[in-house]
């Protein structure tokens, strides 16, 4: 099963935060070719293992399309795609500003 999005980030900038990914979730790196956008790690889970792939493409105008498949145990591979769009979409939210606001002190 395969997941796609476009992030409006450079593929390098990408290509970093997926290592960031794989080295979050503990995987282990089972291929990388960083020059065609390639990045395989495995990962368990759950007492599940699973390998994810991750593909980015550059699609020009500083924008990168990214696709991850996972491979392994089939139970709830939809939903392991899901969060790792997630954790990406947290780690790629460079520059976000916060707002900050005082609520009233209870007492």
């Amino acid at each position: 099963m395969e997941g796609a999005k476009i992030y409006l980030q450079p593929k390098a900038t990408v290509l970093n935060a997926v290592s960031d990914l794989a080295e979050l979730q503990k995987g282990t790196l089972t291929f990388s070719d960083n020059e065609r956008g390639i990045i395989h790690f495995a990962i368990e889970m759950y007492a599940f293992r699973w390998e994810l792939g991750f593909t980015v493409t550059d699609i020009g105008k500083n924008r990168s399309r990214v696709a991850i498949g996972a491979y392994g145990e089939k139970r709830a591979r939809e939903n392991l795609i899901r969060r790792e769009f997630a954790l990406l979409d947290s780690i790629l939210l460079i520059g976000a500003e916060i707002e900050f606001t005082q609520g009233k002190n209870k007492k």
